[in-house]
């Protein structure tokens, strides 16, 4: 038994046939009279663009609302914090549902 021997697999080379093309229409577009090669260009969508601006906008909103924070430290501090513990059942009870859907 000989062994096989493969001389090429007959087809295109898809390489190579790619970079003649490239070649072909940047040769083009330089030999026209103020030709310039054309690049990537990017298009951002307008929804895109609306995101962008509202994640920006959200950076700038501070983690911790300290004038929030610093009021009910004084109410607490002074007794005059009443919760509201309806809204608080009602609350916890949204988010113990909210947590078995997901």
């Amino acid at each position: 038994m000989s062994p096989l021997k493969i001389n090429g697999t007959g087809g295109i080379d898809h390489i190579k046939a790619y970079t003649k093309q490239q070649q072909k229409e940047t040769d083009e577009v330089k030999n026209k009279p103020g030709g310039q090669i054309r690049g990537d260009t990017l298009e951002i969508s307008t929804e895109a663009r609306r995101m962008q601006r509202y994640k920006g906008m959200l950076a700038e909103i501070p983690a911790v609302r300290e004038e929030l924070v610093d009021s009910l430290k004084q109410r607490i501090k002074d007794g005059s914090y009443r919760p509201d513990s309806e809204k608080i059942a009602a609350g916890l009870i949204e988010e113990n549902l909210s947590d078995k859907i997901k």
